[in-house]
């Protein structure tokens, strides 16, 4: 009888100990508790996970780790660190009736794929309307509705909030704007701007109407501050310059910045006074979608941006001069696009704040600049039934992160997951 292997013994299961529970995580290694005791090293783990989403969720491990990541100084070297990322971007048809369309980027991280996934990106409607997207704002949607009327026309704008998972809390509805008109007379163009302050949001509206027969147009522009239930008349200038139909302007210390076929316009909206300040050597509005106004993230400095020639240039306006900042090349990146487009030409359709990337149309195809990586890749293509693309509106991450309340009786255990690995490469 040829002998059997034989079978190792296997020990039996023991109970755990007495005061923890079966499936219970076990306590982090001796070295681990060490560490993490040490405030200064803490701060130091916390910065690395690398999304506010993780952010919050170490937050909610107890007081002491929540009162690192709300800190002021901390939260400012976390978005030196991680910027605010794009998640996604709108579609908002120029043609009535309009409809708007959300996509998302591709290739996003899991973190931030989940938080797309939870999210409701299509505007609620509200009074059985259908709501048309004016602008994206730091985690937020601008959108408008508009009733004509025989000599006047009110528009009633909202900000959603996708991100936002309690469907109470997605919209608010701001008070209805009233414009006159009369004869000889019409609205040219209007934009909507918001500015996130510490007690709330504040609203402009800025309306340009041409007077027929009348030389210039006349700048209107309308205020909403956080907490008024109506818009007041901020003030009225009259200006020769014609801003374009559909520019994009920027608002930045309290000034707007529009874009004319000569010059630039400057609305100061303390004093009340117009201005202008002449583009660069050699760059010019008068073609559309050359070039395009933007802003530093913390809305303090001027950026113009230029094309020509597959040669994209990023001037920054430093006090009475422009500075040449950047020069990306272009055509090695289209390569691939042009064959596709052989006689497409390139514009720009947005770019985003601290020029971080740049939208750009290229015959029946949207790309996407990262301008700090200087990649270049496809991120839509028209349909058979679309003839014009649309204005871009990009949505970026919302900043700061809404942390959790806790109570002096809550405590919540930690599995470290990010934190852990993290802690591993940073000993």
């Amino acid at each position: 009888i040829p002998k059997t292997k034989s079978i190792p013994f296997l020990p039996k299961p023991q109970p755990p100990p007495p005061g923890r529970m079966q499936g219970e995580a076990r306590l982090p290694p001796a070295c681990v508790s060490k560490v993490l005791d040490d405030d200064d090293l803490l701060a130091e783990i916390i910065v690395r996970v690398g999304f506010p989403t993780s952010l919050v969720r170490a937050a909610a491990v107890c007081r002491r780790w929540l009162s690192h990541a709300s800190d002021g100084a901390f939260l400012r070297r976390f978005r030196e660190l991680h910027p605010p990322r794009l998640l996604g971007f709108y579609i908002a048809e120029r043609e009535y009736p309009a409809s708007t369309r959300f996509f998302p980027m591709l290739h996003l991280p899991p973190e931030l794929a989940a938080v797309v996934h939870r999210a409701s990106f299509r505007p609620d409607a509200y009074e059985g309307a259908h709501a048309h997207v004016v602008g994206c704002s730091n985690g937020s949607v601008f959108t408008h509705r508009a009733s004509f009327y025989v000599d006047t026309f009110k528009l009633v704008f909202a900000r959603h909030r996708p991100l936002c998972y309690e469907r109470g809390m997605r919209m608010t509805i701001l008070p209805g704007l009233k414009l006159r008109t009369s004869p000889g007379s019409m609205y040219s163009w209007a934009q909507l701007f918001s500015k996130q302050e510490e007690d709330g949001w504040s609203y402009f509206y800025l309306a340009v109407k041409d007077i027929m027969g009348a030389p210039g147009v006349l700048l209107y522009v309308y205020m909403l501050q956080n907490g008024d239930d109506v818009w007041c008349l901020h003030l009225t200038l009259a200006s020769d310059l014609y801003p374009y139909q559909s520019p994009k302007g920027v608002l930045l210390d309290n000034k707007i910045y529009l874009a004319t076929d000569d010059a630039i316009i400057v609305l100061d909206l303390t004093s009340s006074i117009l201005s202008t300040i002449q583009p660069p050597h050699g760059v010019s509005f008068d073609v559309s979608g050359t070039t395009i106004l933007s802003r530093a993230d913390d809305g303090s400095v001027l950026y113009l941006i230029h094309i020509k020639e597959l040669q994209l240039q990023i001037w920054l306006h430093n006090g009475d001069n422009w500075l040449l900042v950047d020069t990306i090349c272009l055509s090695e990146m289209c390569a691939n696009f042009l064959e596709d487009e052989p006689t497409a030409d390139i514009q720009i359709n947005h770019v985003g704040d601290y020029n971080e990337f740049v939208f750009l149309e290229m015959g029946r195809c949207v790309l996407y600049l990262d301008v700090k990586h200087r990649t270049l890749r496809k991120v839509y293509k028209m349909t058979a039934d679309e003839y014009y693309l649309g204005d871009i509106y990009p949505f970026m991450m919302s900043w700061p992160p809404i942390f959790p309340t806790l109570s002096p009786a809550r405590f919540a255990f930690c599995p470290f997951g990010d934190l852990y690995s993290v802690l591993v490469e940073f000993t």
